[in-house]
């Protein structure tokens, strides 16, 4: 059996500061429930999401704030641990300095978030919405390692020499995880320079087409339009010839084209398909309206005289569906109007050897079959 000899000052030491430490946490749970009315109280009268955005990032952070504070000033009071005062002042400064890093990190988010939100955003140079999941993932890292350095200096471990010993250390890390650390500066650079984002409709060339799901630490993730995820090493994306269909504008040409036998009329041809394409894009919600259909003859062909049609889809994936109408409308009109598209044909001139050659052929082999 142990044995613990308390005196009765300690019993009472130790009773007010268990009251001061519950007193602290129930002053915790009291400002956790008022705390959004009284945040409400101080920044409904402003125009600015801004102060809201702050209040309600720093929040969570003075709440655990006021519980801590209750359990490291009841320790305090206890005389019998006079011994660990220092121990306690140590643990004390790293669970602030944890608090006020999760603070300045949730901090940084939300606002990043709010200044993503606010109108005319968008219209900044070099500023891209879509580039905010890998903005935010190099916010953490950062915040968290200078927390992390922070935490461990405020216990007594010395971070000169664990500073040093990284530098020496990342040198060797770094040449055994080249190609990774490559990939990590390209992801950075295809960022910053606005080249492709997020949700961009992109074809690399040799590589895939679809619209980008996510930029990570070593691959981009893109979706084709057979549903399937395609990675793209980041070293790659940055090296390659990239065609970004939303990087400017979203919308896109449908493209079709076309050929008619050298008999017909081309003002009629011409005419009945504007007609038809015309009428489409009446008809059709994927149209951009700002953009009349165009009709060119291109050239005279092996077998036709060639033309192409043109009209503008809202977006590029919608130029498909555009694309597909068009082709349905202009052939059913072509056939309606009796106007033919000629199959691709080829004149053989056979030299009279060559006849000769194949009526002997032809004889030997009706010879053999009677």
């Amino acid at each position: 059996m142990f044995e613990f000899d308390v005196t009765q000052d300690q019993l009472s030491e130790t009773g007010v500061a268990v009251g001061i430490a519950v007193g602290g946490i129930v002053l915790a749970w009291l400002a956790a429930l008022l705390s959004r009315r009284i945040i409400h109280f101080f920044t409904h009268a402003t125009e600015t999401e801004l102060d809201d955005v702050i209040a309600n990032a720093v929040r969570g952070s003075l709440i655990a704030f006021l519980a801590v504070q209750g359990v490291y000033i009841a320790l305090l009071t206890l005389s019998y641990l006079e011994d660990h005062q220092d121990t306690i002042r140590r643990s004390w400064v790293a669970i602030m300095l944890l608090l006020i890093v999760f603070a300045v990190r949730r901090l940084m988010l939300d606002v990043l978030d709010w200044f993503a939100r606010r109108p005319g955003t968008e219209g900044l140079p070099g500023f891209d919405s879509r580039s905010l999941p890998f903005l935010k993932r190099i916010l953490n890292v950062l915040v968290i390692a200078i927390g992390f350095l922070l935490v461990l200096d405020a216990i007594g471990i010395s971070i000169s020499p664990l500073l040093a010993g990284l530098g020496i250390g990342g040198l060797a890390v770094a040449l055994a995880l080249q190609p990774l650390l490559t990939n990590v500066f390209a992801s950075s650079y295809v960022i910053t320079d606005a080249s492709v984002a997020v949700g961009d409709y992109i074809e690399v060339d040799g590589g895939p087409v679809g619209i980008v799901e996510d930029i990570g630490w070593r691959a981009a993730r893109i979706r084709t339009f057979d549903n399937n995820i395609v990675l793209v090493p980041n070293s790659s994306l940055a090296e390659s010839i990239i065609t970004n269909y939303d990087s400017a504008d979203t919308r896109a040409d449908a493209r079709v084209d076309c050929g008619i036998a050298y008999e017909e009329d081309l003002i009629h041809v011409e005419a009945v398909v504007l007609e038809e394409l015309n009428d489409l894009m009446q008809t059709l919600d994927v149209v951009d309206h700002a953009r009349t259909p165009l009709f060119r003859y291109a050239e005279f062909g092996d077998s036709n005289i060639n033309f192409f049609v043109k009209m503008r889809a809202v977006t590029w994936s919608d130029s498909f569906l555009l694309k597909h109408e068009m082709m349905k409308r202009i052939h059913t009109r072509l056939s309606a109007e009796g106007i033919v598209i000629n199959y691709p044909a080829r004149r053989l001139i056979m030299e009279p050897d060559d006849v000769q050659g194949f009526d002997r052929l032809l004889a030997a082999r009706g010879g053999g079959g009677g």
